[in-house]
């Protein structure tokens, strides 16, 4: 039987229009779930971003070296550590978040924010901390590129990038504790100005360190029973003070009992040689001031005499 010209074409038409008008729904279909699913994250994102934007300062080393610096720094230690781990924290909830909300959309900033998750977890020493700041700055690559992405769909917000701008009110209310407990305040700044200051008398420095830790007690006892990281900050900041100020003490008797071998057969004293070998190991750890810069021309003199 012939088939009238006019129904076979009608039927081609009808077919390809359906294929064609399907496979478009599905398109469009497909970058709506895609726009949705950047919202959601953008959304998910920013207070995440925030966190960690507002710790990232504080979990490395500061920059420049100062010489009366103590070598060991248990407070610094301590406290990038626990500024490494509520980034560590931040991550990996807003890992969680994208896995639900947005997982086919961000796979790669997933990625990243489980490589922050254990770049930074416990992060206590510089090449551990070097590797925990590197994480950071590969997501927020991350999140420029994902951003791009979620830009050229037409997504109306923005993702969120690592640094200032990223900062809420929440996240600095967040941080406000961790700040306090870890210093400087103002009389720690202080003293730090003074013990750098060679014009400074040894009174001045050993006032000015008392005054810091007063600080650091004062903020020990207000964290007394704040969550443990917060409190050991606290804690370990007194610790590192009282230690400082202890050591301006030990270095002022020494310098004194230096002073008191000047005289050429006195030096030769066994007593004398061993005040000489303790300062001469305090030389090489370090002074804790300026102030104390004598005491390696006195050495350099009375201990050396035959």
């Amino acid at each position: 039987m012939k088939i009238p010209r006019g129904t076979v074409l009608q039927g081609l038409l009808l077919a390809l229009c359906l294929a064609g008008c399907g496979k478009g729904n599905a398109v469009d279909e497909g970058a709506e779930s895609a726009k949705k699913a950047h919202a959601a994250a953008i959304t998910a994102l920013k207070q995440p971003i925030a966190l960690i934007s507002v710790y990232a300062p504080y979990a490395k080393y500061p920059d420049g070296v100062d010489k009366y610096a103590p070598q060991r720094h248990s407070d610094l230690d301590k406290s990038t550590e626990c500024a490494a781990n509520e980034m560590r924290y931040a991550a990996n909830k807003a890992k969680q978040r994208l896995e639900v909300d947005a997982d086919a959309a961000t796979k790669d900033l997933q990625a990243a924010l489980g490589a922050v998750t254990g770049a930074c977890a416990d992060a206590t020493e510089p090449g551990s901390l070097t590797k925990c700041t590197a994480a950071i700055a590969a997501l927020d690559a991350s999140l420029d590129k994902t951003g791009a992405a979620a830009a050229a769909l037409g997504v109306a917000g923005k993702y969120p990038r690592v640094g200032p701008d990223a900062v809420t009110d929440e996240a600095k209310a967040a941080i406000a504790p961790f700040l306090r407990a870890k210093g400087p305040g103002d009389n720690e700044k202080a003293y730090v100005a003074k013990r750098s200051d060679p014009k400074a008398s040894v009174l001045d420095v050993q006032n000015a360190c008392a005054s810091a830790d007063g600080d650091a007690a004062a903020a020990m006892s207000a964290f007394e029973k704040a969550d443990e990281p917060i409190r050991m900050v606290a804690v370990t900041r007194k610790l590192a003070l009282d230690s400082q100020c202890r050591r301006l003490d030990e270095i002022l008797n020494l310098s004194k009992d230096v002073a008191g071998c000047s005289k050429k057969a006195k030096a030769k004293t066994t007593e004398c040689k061993i005040v000489c070998g303790k300062a001469k190991n305090a030389l090489e750890v370090g002074l804790p001031a300026a102030t104390f810069a004598s005491l390696a021309q006195d050495v350099a003199s009375i201990c050396s005499q035959d």
